[in-house]
């Protein structure tokens, strides 16, 4: 130990900070005794502790019942200034959860035990905790009772391994009948590293380490560079593996976890013959409920001895099963037990845990002393971090001990993350920084080279010779699924001919809009217009003798498995297809494009419902309606919120009408809720549901010359389509995209055209009910102004804002963060969204919307 290492004493550590932990420790006033002396060390070498920093702190303490003076040794943990982990550490609860377990749950603990008869410790007597001037535990010095770590380095033998796992047994065992006996545990132990909330965290490193990762794995010996494929595009769905196997499940026997379980969290104390006689437990900075084998997963995979690991790896399970059974028995257990086949099962069905234990904790554990060793190193993505990670990564006994144990795992199944059935390198191109899912590999694209290029011809086969992968759209241009390029090469042999076509793959969305995917339906809805209803649509023109193409050709549709995923030809491949400059906005020839094909989109879908066909409940019914009311209020009414606390300094608004506007705020969800359910009265449509310029391209003529004529239209994202008024399109899509100098002057102008392109379509396709009028339809564009109202302020900012970093609907909606904040900012703090507010807003309240000092 680095005993005699100087430190920095900080200036809240005097003596009579330790006043009150001497008081505990001797059961005495604070005027029965006095500090004579204070000397403080480190209490731990580097590399031994990475999530706080811990001194020794010898007091000297003179008791007024006797002369001679009294030396007192105490551990202080105390959450440094941390820098880079220090967001992580705080996000973490780390103090929290320990203060909580040392103070509340610990005594709890040993509680059960006592009333049984047995005498038991789980850890080192806590003294003093508090929170200023930072947060601080203060405890006995085990050491004073002669307890002391095992060599990290060698890992622990059997006998070690057995008293560890008798005393993580009875942590375990104590938990469960604490929970029966008292209900849940506190809100903070719910979860661990491993939260939504961490979500960005993680993902601001992730890309640098994982192409770190794969430099130094390509390098080992033994298959090295096999599992270094294996695991190269994992990125981020490695954090939603861990985040799903970490979750408890309710139907299983689940346990307060220590979470940092490793050699390092546990003290034994030994007799003349260097026999254990006892252990403790340190560091409860991690606890959170779940499945016990996460504790096992991560005790076995950092600690256990390595010729140990494996060999006894079923021998370790049951012993750990025989002790809980013991102590669920002891404390008289009434919950339902896992037999040792279940917890097994559940050991194998979690082994992602131990895999990443194997790449996290363990190289810490045979990894050298190192002087400047700490998390902040860890996380570092400059020189110094790479040099310490190499350091750790290419060690000789890590490297040495991880080539059985990767092959282990691969036998297991859990290089297969995200469950599609199948373990094989992806074998696709794409810059480092983009982490593709793991299905999306070489072979996804077998039966979409078929679709794109038709049956190969006799006697020939096709070799798929290269895929690149990039993603689809910048920063800004799409925020409610992944949209990735996928180039694709195709050699036939034989011919020797090579074929290249591009195609766009349509994943589910990540981060926050991922956890509403499920009411929502996006894909569900999107599936059925691509398989059913969009060719539906087109059949009636082909059957009148009229070509029309809504959208681009579907090649691949895949529902579940292995996740919710469409592949569209790329019409942007041609060059002959582009998208709109959407902060420019569309001119009158773009917008007339636009809403002829609108018009005809809409007629075939009411022409289709009124031949008798039945749209699902999708897109039409209350389903829709509370899904879209919901989806409202949980991710867009922060936005709203926001927009209008930005809208309280705009000069151009009167204090009444910000009033009106911000009570209108508060309700707008629940008055688009009414505007989308159908009335019978009027005429209904299936709309688009999100047409706003992002959502459309534009084909111009081939050869064009440098400012050619757009000669067509085809509509993209057909994942909120919904049963309603049209207006829900024609308000989303005019007062979002059109060019501002023609939004309102051309405004009627713009419906009629609608309007009369309607009509035609309804009278080719047959329609036999009563062709709605202009008039109609001005009437009900005035009384659903509502929804223009909300497109202005919700779209228009989106259409708006630049091409920036921080760019995405979990910026939008989760304002809190920093980027949060600065994209918020760039959104409603933008100059030309105001100057379009300000001829919009006073159009809206000159018509009644809001509806003045009604809300």
């Amino acid at each position: 130990m680095a005993s005699s290492k100087p430190v920095s004493i900080p200036e809240w550590m005097t003596s009579s900070f330790f006043i009150d932990a001497i008081a505990k420790a001797f059961n005495i006033t604070a005027s029965e005794f006095s500090i004579e002396h204070l000397d403080v060390r480190p209490a731990t070498e580097a590399g031994d502790n990475f999530v706080s920093i811990m001194y020794r702190v010898k007091l000297t303490v003179l008791l007024n019942a006797e002369q001679d003076p009294k030396i007192v040794s105490l551990i202080v943990k105390a959450l440094p200034q941390l820098g880079l982990s220090e967001e992580m550490i705080t996000s973490m609860n780390v103090f929290p959860k320990e203060m909580a377990v040392y103070t509340e749950i610990l005594p709890a603990f040993e509680a059960l035990y006592s009333e049984r008869g047995v005498n038991v410790a789980f850890g080192p007597r806590c003294l003093k905790h508090c929170t200023e001037p930072t947060d601080i535990i203060v405890m006995e010095d085990l050491k004073d009772r002669d307890f002391q770590m095992a060599e990290r380095q060698k890992g622990l033998d059997l006998e070690h391994c057995h008293t560890l796992l008798r005393r993580l047994a009875q942590f375990h065992a104590a938990s469960a009948v604490y929970y029966e006996r008292n209900g849940p545990y506190d809100a903070k132990f719910k979860e661990g590293m491993y939260a939504e909330k961490n979500r960005a965290m993680f993902e601001q490193f992730q890309a640098q380490h994982d192409r770190f990762m794969y430099d130094v794995m390509c390098k080992w010996p033994n298959n090295g560079k096999l599992y270094a494929e294996l695991m190269k595009g994992w990125g981020m769905d490695m954090f939603d593996a861990m985040l799903r196997i970490t979750k408890p499940d309710p139907a299983k026997f689940n346990v307060l976890n220590h979470g940092d379980m490793w050699c390092n969290n546990m003290m034994f104390q030994y007799d003349d013959s260097s026999k254990i006689k006892a252990i403790t437990l340190v560091d409860f900075q991690m606890c959170m409920w779940g499945s016990p084998v996460i504790d096992l997963h991560y005790f076995i995979f950092s600690s256990v001895r390595a010729n140990l690991k494996l060999r006894e790896l079923d021998h370790l399970i049951c012993y750990y099963y025989e002790q809980l059974t013991e102590n669920l028995t002891l404390l008289q257990y009434g919950g339902a037990r896992p037999s040792l086949q279940d917890l097994h099962s559940d050991f194998t069905e979690r082994q992602l845990y131990g895999l990443s234990t194997a790449f996290s904790v363990f190289p810490i554990c045979v990894m050298e002393k190192t002087e400047n060793a700490s998390i902040d190193l860890m996380l570092d993505q400059g020189d110094a971090g790479t040099a310490f990670k190499q350091k750790m990564y290419n060690g000789p006994a890590y490297v040495e001990q991880m080539a059985p144990i990767l092959e282990y795992f691969y036998n297991s199944g859990a290089f297969d993350i995200n469950q599609v059935g199948s373990q094989r390198p992806a074998e696709i191109e794409c810059d480092h920084k983009l982490h593709l899912p793991l299905w999306l590999d070489r072979r996804f694209f077998d039966d979409v080279v078929a679709a794109k290029l038709g049956p190969c011809p006799a006697g020939e086969r096709r070799y798929i010779r290269n895929v690149r992968v990039e993603l689809a759209t910048s920063k800004g241009d799409n925020y409610a699924s992944m949209l990735y390029r996928a180039k694709v090469d195709v050699l036939t042999q034989g011919t020797g001919v090579v074929e290249s076509f591009s195609t766009i793959v349509k994943a589910p969305p990540k981060g926050v809009l991922a956890e509403h995917t499920a009411y929502l339906a996006f894909s569900t809805r999107e599936i059925q217009m691509y398989r059913e209803l969009l060719p539906a649509f087109e059949r009636l023109y082909h059957d009148k003798g009229e070509t029309v193409r809504f959208s681009p050709r579907c090649l691949k549709v895949c529902e579940a498995i292995p996740a919710d995923v469409m592949v569209l030809e790329d019409l942007a491949h041609s060059g002959n297809y582009r998208m709109a400059d959407r902060r420019a906005g569309l001119d009158q020839h773009h917008t007339e494009l636009v809403l002829e094909q609108l018009a005809k989109l809409h007629a075939s879908t009411a022409v289709f419902v009124e031949q008798g066909n039945i749209l699902s409940g999708d897109f039409s019914g209350p389903k829709v309606t509370e899904s879209l009311k919901k989806m409202g209020k949980e991710l867009f009414q922060p936005m709203l919120d926001s927009l209008v606390e930005f809208m309280a300094g705009w000069d151009f608004l009167t204090p009444d009408h910000y009033t009106d506007l911000k009570a209108a705020a508060k309700e707008a969800f629940d008055q688009l809720a009414t505007i989308i359910a159908p009335r019978e009265d009027r005429f209904n449509v299936l709309n688009h549901g999100d047409l706003w310029v992002n959502n459309v391209m534009f084909s111009y003529a081939s050869g064009a010359t440098d400012a050619p004529t757009a000669t067509g239209v085809t509509l993209l994202d057909f994942q909120m389509c919904c049963w309603a008024s049209p207006m829900v399109d024609l308000h989303s899509f005019l007062f979002s995209s059109v060019r501002a100098d023609l939004k309102l002057t051309h405004l009627n102008y713009f419906l009629r055209y609608y309007q009369e392109k309607l009509a035609d379509s309804l009278v080719l396709l047959g329609y036999r009910k009563r062709i709605p009028t202009l008039q109609q339809l001005l009437v009900d564009f005035n009384d659903l102004l509502m929804c223009g109202l909300v497109s202005a302020l919700l779209a228009l900012p989106f259409a708006l804002v630049p091409n920036v970093e921080d760019a995405s609907l979990d910026a939008v909606v989760e304002g809190s963060t920093e980027a949060g904040q600065r994209f918020q900012k760039q959104m409603f703090d933008n100059e030309e969204l105001k100057t379009q507010l300000k001829v919009l807003l006073p159009y809206f309240r000159n018509r009644g919307v809001p509806r003045k000092g009604n809300l």
